[in-house]
């Protein structure tokens, strides 16, 4: 009989590394999914969420409620962790309790506006286009409308998101990992891959990031600097 790992919510620990694509368990020891990307609040850079990729198969819906194409991602907070390394992550909550917690992209059925009735514009397009298509859907003359569950004040950080240097403007890599103070949840470095076809590991700290925006990051960091990025060697 397989044993079960429990363990208690931890309000002021965090993990100290999140890597995308570790598997994410239950603390009844169900495979929930993958780690996907980690949201992460603008104005101190603390992880607040992290989301988890439930898969096509876990989502329980049917091929015909929007087959592959939807996504089932869950939006779990970052205090639901227990703890973390680099292939898998364990939550401080149930099976059932991680069902519950909504997900990360919230789709609804709108009608399709039209602005200007009396002339043909890319409206009526998409208008005559979802007619069509009324043929087969449960929703007659609407489409899908997407919205993100996120504070308008965060921003996503996914596995692959390009890291591009200032000045001058280049790709450096793409992220990896991060890492996090396990007191306060800020966010320390970024774990990036550089290279194209013999690639390493790089951390680089926090303070070398100018911007921050949804799946792009933008350092700046001179020759010099970028010399002394040193290697991740797993328990940075």
């Amino acid at each position: 009989m397989k044993s079960k790992r429990c363990y208690t919510r931890r309000m002021t620990a965090y993990p100290h590394t999140l890597r995308a694509g570790a598997d994410v368990y239950s603390n009844d020891d169900h495979k929930l999914g993958e780690l996907k990307r980690v949201i992460v609040k603008r104005t101190d850079l603390t992880i607040t969420h992290i989301v988890v990729d439930i898969g096509f198969l876990r989502s329980g819906r049917s091929l015909w409620e929007g087959g592959l194409g939807l996504d089932y991602d869950r939006i779990v907070p970052i205090s639901d962790v227990a703890r973390s390394t680099s292939n898998r992550i364990d939550l401080a909550i149930s099976d059932e309790e991680f069902k519950a917690e909504p997900e990360y992209t919230d789709e609804t059925f709108e009608p399709v506006a039209d602005p200007s009735p009396n002339e043909f514009d890319v409206n009526d397009v998409a208008i005559r286009a979802e007619s069509i298509a009324d043929a087969i859907a449960s929703t007659p003359g609407a489409w899908v409308t997407v919205r993100l569950n996120k504070d308008p004040n965060s921003v996503d950080i996914a596995e692959g998101t390009d890291v591009w240097r200032l000045q001058p403007h280049q790709k450096l890599g793409d992220v990896k990992r991060v890492l996090l103070d396990e007191t306060t949840g800020q966010l320390r470095a970024l774990v990036i891959s550089r290279g194209f076809i013999l690639k390493h590991d790089v951390v680089v700290p926090v303070c070398y990031i100018a911007e921050l925006e949804d799946d792009i990051v933008r350092v700046d960091v001179t020759d010099i600097e970028l010399q002394t990025f040193r290697p991740y060697q797993e328990g940075d």
